[in-house]
């Protein structure tokens, strides 16, 4: 059988080679002005900039300068969790960091969108290796518990490695767990750590993300009493005009496999990462914090040679692309090395996730994987937004590089595409990562698409939670929904067999989408006795249903129920 190209997969089950490919299995994330993958991909689509000011409870209690004029990308809400969901106590969910909040809804969505259920991730070797950098909490609750700080508040908020220990523990997963920081390349770090360990045998699973929340004010001060923060308020990535980068929010979780047991186990693969590779620029530079173009451009081949790809076959790099004056070393090196054999007119595309919603910092990479997974998906480069006249510090004429101002194709008709992500960081850690997607669909061979009608099983672990799962999919099923392109047969197979079993359970039937959409409605508010005389098809009747596996699709996230936590600060107390 063959995959890539018209080549056939070059290993076997026990070669563990060097360079087997990677599959992304399953994402998730919470990004400004955007709670899920499909979210963001829309709003990368309409070119919307999710920039703006503090929240004003953000930097409650600290002193200090008018925080109000400073704008970055923020969450909306930090302070809700679902602690009841992961057997978590009050007393503990009160002192955990947000960033350890956010994380555990984030992975257990990226699990459920690749169709990954509990008994399945807790049997296999799983490994999560999550990007960290900033722990603004501690300072927070340091200074508002005063004498009453305890193990709670070490494990809670202190101890970084609690970032990765913790997901691992509620999980119940049992591969390496590790917190990784290399500042702002810590989640490709994290991702390339994550490669590593499924390529060694080493793991069967690995979720690899990051994770960043701007929940105090110093950090942000030092950075722009260094002059790198944008006056404007917006990261113009590559343009003339741009004057520094803007600090944003963000969490971001991807699920990865091994590719031939992804195929192996009839998994969706929403993109293959064929190579990675980590360098430092060492003393090829004049200062600590300068960024070096050489240490860059080294990175970058190490990847590709990884990977098996010519650089010059590549058709998008989803940049670093801060906004700041390292854009023009970064946009350098890219031309050094994406030039080698490159055929005339091949332009490779160039974007910044940053200019819609800003530096996520230690998430960043796993955020521009994500993005550059979507590109693959839909075959679509949205634009990079801000970019009005490029920058003078690059050779524009000499390097094969364009920066797209609207959605433009990913490479040529009859060509499997190739993309990149590239990373670097203060401390001189550079990463790059190469992706491409699979040549030929994911799905089953001869499975029914067209008959009906199928069983929708949905469930919750309360009453209120499945009236919320109902409506989500209500609105999924709609003609203009996020789940207009999708079948509906993988539909039900997905949401029937592929979620975990929750004890509030309701079952529709429908041969479409308005069918299954009419009886949601009809169920929606119900009764509970009418509710639970539908509750749940038997595992016969599913059987029957589904004689031949379908296939896993994107569907509605779990119906958390958050409960308020608030940020503890030296007015709290």
């Amino acid at each position: 059988m063959t995959y890539f190209g018209g080549s056939a997969l070059p290993w076997t089950e026990d070669s563990q080679q060097r360079n087997t490919p990677i599959a992304v299995v399953g994402i998730g994330c919470r990004l400004p002005g955007a709670d899920s993958a499909e979210a963001l991909w829309e709003q990368l689509l309409g070119g919307t900039d999710a920039i703006r000011r503090v929240p004003e409870d953000r930097f409650s209690g600290a002193e200090g300068p008018a925080y109000d004029t400073w704008r970055g990308g923020f969450l909306d809400d930090v302070e809700s969790f679902d602690a009841g969901f992961f057997g978590i106590a009050p007393q503990d969910a009160e002192v955990m960091d947000p960033q350890q909040r956010i994380l555990l809804p984030v992975a257990w969505e990226a699990l459920e969108d690749a169709g990954i259920l509990p008994a399945e991730w807790g049997g296999a070797r799983t490994a999560v290796y999550v990007g960290q950098a900033h722990g603004d909490n501690w300072d927070r609750t340091r200074d508002g518990r005063g004498d009453s700080l305890d193990l709670g508040c070490l494990v809670g908020t202190h101890q970084r490695s609690m970032l990765a220990g913790r997901l691992s523990y509620h999980l119940g997963l049992h591969g390496p767990s590790v917190t990784v920081d290399a500042a702002q390349a810590s989640s490709l770090a994290a991702l390339h750590l994550a490669c590593l360990s499924l390529r060694a045998g080493e793991s069967a699973l690995a979720l690899a993300g990051g994770a960043n929340l701007i929940l105090g004010p110093d950090a942000t001060g030092m950075f722009d009493s260094a002059g790198v923060l944008s006056e404007a308020g917006r990261c113009a990535f590559g343009d003339a005009g741009a004057d520094g980068f803007v600090r944003s929010d963000g969490v971001a979780v991807a699920v990865l496999k091994r590719l031939d047991r992804a195929l192996a186990d009839g998994d969706r693969v929403r993109a293959v990462i064929l190579g990675s590779a980590l360098s430092h620029d060492g003393a090829d530079k004049g200062h600590l914090l300068d960024p070096s173009r050489v240490g860059q451009a080294r990175a970058m081949r190490w990847a590709y040679e990884d990977a098996g790809v010519a650089p010059g076959e590549v058709d998008y790099v989803e940049a670093h692309g801060t906004g700041t004056r390292i854009d023009a070393v970064e946009l350098g090196a890219l031309g050094d090395v994406l030039a080698e054999g490159r055929r005339p007119g091949h332009r490779c595309l160039v974007g910044s996730a940053k200019s819609n919603i800003g530096h996520t910092e230690a998430a960043a990479g796993i955020v521009g994987v994500i993005k550059t997974v979507l590109c693959l998906e839909h075959g679509q480069v949205p634009p990079s937004l801000h970019f009005q006249k490029p920058s003078p510090g690059v050779d524009w004429a000499r390097v094969p590089l364009a920066v797209p101002t609207s959605v433009e194709p990913l490479g040529t008709p009859g060509r499997r595409p190739t993309a990149a992500v590239n990373g670097q960081s203060i401390s001189g850690v550079n990463a790059h990562v190469v992706l491409t997607r699979l040549d030929t669909p994911n799905t089953p061979d001869g499975a029914a698409r067209d008959e009906g009608p199928w069983p929708l099983t949905l469930s919750a672990p309360s009453r209120a939670a499945l009236d919320g799962l109902v409506r989500s999919y209500i609105a999924h099923l709609a003609p203009d929904g996020a789940g207009r392109h999708d079948r509906t047969r993988d539909i039900c197979w997905t949401a029937t067999t592929r979620r975990t079993r929750h004890a509030h359970r309701l079952t529709v039937h429908g041969s479409d989408h308005a069918e299954l959409r009419g009886a949601l409605l009809s169920l929606l508010g119900a009764p509970d006795d009418r509710v639970s005389a539908s509750a749940e098809a038997s595992a016969e009747d599913i059987a029957a249903a589904f004689p031949a596996a379908g296939a896993v699709v994107s569907l509605p996230a779990h119906p958390w129920q958050p409960v308020r936590h608030p940020l503890i600060n030296s007015t709290d107390h």
